[in-house]
């Protein structure tokens, strides 16, 4: 699909903002609404640049449909025990990889800060996003969202999506 110059930024100002709101999602809460972010057929998963170079599937989390998005929601909340904190997420601007008749592909990088409780900080993830946003409605939704980790060195604590 070929777009002026102005739907371009149109496109990139929607993606920015849905990769904003998401963010803030993850990092304020609740976790509850982080689904609503995807289409009901949808994949989410985490895996390292190695892996995304070598075009190798294997993933440190996968949720390929929406009811997963909540089990992994219902799993941290209720499931898994740790030690509590909170995450801070930093994008960079998107770019725009290129635009079908119903879909945008994006890549934003991002870091991601641990705080616990006492006030220790650390990097917990840096790497980008690679995502598919389509329209529904009035929404932009994630079709696809990919977190390819620069790290191939995994914090335990990866039972939030990042």
């Amino acid at each position: 699909m070929n777009v002026t110059v102005s739907q371009q930024q149109t496109i990139q100002a929607g993606a920015r903002q849905l990769l904003a709101d998401y963010t803030y999602a993850l990092d304020e809460g609740p976790l509850a609404d982080w689904p609503t972010f995807f289409t009901e057929s949808c994949l989410y998963r985490i895996t390292t640049r190695q892996n995304e170079e070598r075009n190798m599937p294997l993933s440190i989390m996968l949720c390929d449909n929406h009811a997963m998005l909540y089990d992994r929601v219902e799993a941290v909340e209720k499931a898994n025990i740790f030690e509590p904190h909170y995450y801070r997420h930093v994008l960079s601007d998107s770019r725009l990889l290129r635009t079908t008749a119903d879909s945008i592909f994006t890549e934003t990088s991002f870091i991601c800060v641990r705080t616990m409780l006492d006030g220790r900080m650390c990097l917990f993830a840096a790497g980008k996003y690679l995502d598919e946003i389509v329209i529904e409605g009035d929404r932009r939704l994630f079709r696809a969202k990919t977190v390819v980790l620069d790290s191939s060195q995994i914090d335990t604590l990866i039972a939030k999506p990042l």
